[in-house]
């Protein structure tokens, strides 16, 4: 169980609490954390985030690339399988899918300032 994120921030709901998800939201907002966080940056564990080192995004196979580094970040999460749908390399976006117990959830990964 976790604390529900919204904007980076604890969701607060109407009534003024914060909200718990488990299961596949849970295991999506734990990926998006990992896969948006540039490894390194977080001063509580260096380990934690994705290596956006190396990484072009004129590459042929930057979808590949982000996907591996990705995979990575989130093998921790237990049960999760990630995959990049698609890589917006301008707007430096990527969308992924998480699979978790059956379920699939697909969410936008912000890689902006990362490559």
């Amino acid at each position: 169980m976790d604390v529900r994120l919204s904007g980076k921030d604890i969701y607060i709901s109407d009534s003024g609490r914060s909200e718990y998800i488990c299961g596949a939201e849970e295991a999506l907002q734990r990926v998006l954390i990992a896969a948006s966080t540039a490894k390194g940056s977080f001063i509580y564990d260096r380990g934690f985030g994705t290596d956006f080192s190396g990484l072009d995004n004129e590459s042929e196979i930057l979808k590949e690339e982000l996907e591996m580094r990705f995979k990575e970040a989130a093998e921790n999460i237990a049960g999760t399988e990630v995959r990049v749908a698609s890589v917006d390399a301008e707007n430096e976006k990527a969308e992924i899918t998480v699979e978790y117990s059956g379920v699939t959830m697909c969410a936008e990964v912000d890689i902006n300032g990362n490559i």
